[in-house]
């Protein structure tokens, strides 16, 4: 049974997107919800289930923004080979350094392929 648990939550193959799973944080926040329902006459499930759908939808904006700046670094690393503008180039170098220094829920994937994309515009430069 231990182990079965342990499985549940540390998966070996899940996917793993740009930013990192809000799962536990909001099942955390629904068991304290189902905690608090009977104390607080309903009031606190209604806080609990609240910051549980707050953080749910700042985890779909933030993936949102992380995707579209990871598609505009792929189309200005294709526009460089295809045209050798440089800036191109200074903008995956603004951009990946924007990511890495204000976003913390990156993914250790999704902070590799900035690495990536930063030493390719280092490479050119």
């Amino acid at each position: 049974m231990l182990n079965s648990l342990r499985a549940f939550f540390e998966p070996k193959n899940k996917p793993e997107g740009y930013v990192y799973s809000s799962a536990k944080l909001v099942t955390g926040l629904m068991v304290i919800g189902i905690l608090l329902y009977t104390i607080t006459n309903g009031w606190g499930t209604v806080v609990a289930l609240s910051l549980a759908i707050a953080l749910l939808i700042g985890r779909y904006l933030l993936a949102k923004q992380a995707a579209g700046d990871f598609r505009d670094m792929h189309h200005a690393k294709k526009g460089y080979a295809r045209t050798r503008n440089k800036d191109y180039l200074r903008f995956i170098k603004a951009r990946g350094e924007q990511m890495l220094n204000d976003n913390k829920v990156l993914t250790k994937t999704a902070k590799g392929e900035i690495h990536e994309l930063l030493a390719y515009a280092a490479k050119y430069l």
